[in-house]
C-alpha cells in the first residue's frame, strides 16, 4: 500500500490544475463546461483545491512516492471524516464556485439519475470511494495510475468493502476497467457529457 503524504499549497494547486485541464479528446466534453467561468477554469481549480486541502489537513492523501508523481484521495464510509471537517470542505467548495453555482453543479451531477454512491448510501451499503486521482502530466502514461487504484483496493480489502468511482471521461473509464474495475452504469448529463460509474466488488 502506498503511504500518505502532505502536500504544499503549490502541489495542491498543481494537482488541481492537472485534474481541471484534463484532455477529454474529441468525443466528450466532461463536466468542465458546467463550472462557472468556462472556458476559464479558475473556479474549478479552486473547487478542487478545497477538496484536496481538506483531505490534506485530515491526512487523507496517498502518493506514488516521496516525489508525488500522482495522488489519491479516498472516502471510506466505515471511517468517515468528522462532521466539522465535512462542513469545512463543503463551505470551501461552495465559496470556490459561489453558493448558487455550487447548488447548480450538484443538481447537474444528479440529472442523469442516481449515482452509485447515492444508491449505496440509500441501501446503507458500506464502501470505499475514489474521490480524486491525479497524475502529473510528465508522468502520465507511465504506469503511475495502477498503484494508486490498487491502494484503493487494499484499503477496501481491509474491511471487505467494494471500491466505487465515478468519472466524466471515457478514457479514464477505460483505464479503470483495465486495472480491474467494472462499468455498471452510464449517466447522460447533456450533449457529449457523461458520468461513468464503476465498481470493484469486495
Amino acid at each position: 500500500m502506498l503511504k500518505k503524504v502532505k502536500l504544499t499549497d503549490a502541489e495542491m494547486k498543481e494537482f488541481a490544475e492537472v485534474f481541471a485541464y484534463y484532455d477529454y479528446g474529441d468525443e466528450e466534453i466532461g463536466m468542465v463546461p458546467y463550472y462557472p467561468g468556462y472556458p476559464d477554469r479558475t473556479s474549478l481549480v479552486n473547487y478542487l483545491i478545497a477538496m484536496i486541502k481538506t483531505a490534506n489537513e485530515y491526512n487523507g492523501i496517498y502518493a506514488t512516492s516521496d516525489s508525488k508523481e500522482g495522488i489519491l484521495i479516498l472516502t471510506d464510509t466505515t471511517h468517515p471524516y468528522p462532521g466539522m471537517t465535512m462542513l469545512k470542505m463543503v463551505w470551501r467548495m461552495a465559496r470556490a464556485l459561489g453558493f448558487r453555482n455550487f447548488s447548480d453543479i450538484i443538481k447537474k451531477f444528479q440529472a442523469g439519475g442516481a449515482s452509485l454512491e447515492k444508491t449505496y448510501r440509500d441501501s446503507k451499503k458500506q464502501f470505499v470511494q475514489i474521490e480524486l486521482l491525479a497524475v502529473k502530466k510528465e508522468y502520465q502514461g507511465k504506469g503511475f495510475m495502477r498503484p494508486l487504484v490498487e491502494t484503493a483496493f487494499e484499503v477496501a480489502d481491509q474491511g471487505n468493502l467494494p471500491v466505487i468511482v465515478s468519472t466524466d471521461a471515457k478514457l479514464k473509464k477505460d483505464k479503470y476497467e483495465h486495472i480491474g474495475m467494472k462499468l455498471v452504469n452510464i449517466r447522460s448529463l447533456g450533449e457529449n457529457s457523461f458520468m461513468y460509474d464503476l465498481v470493484r466488488e469486495a
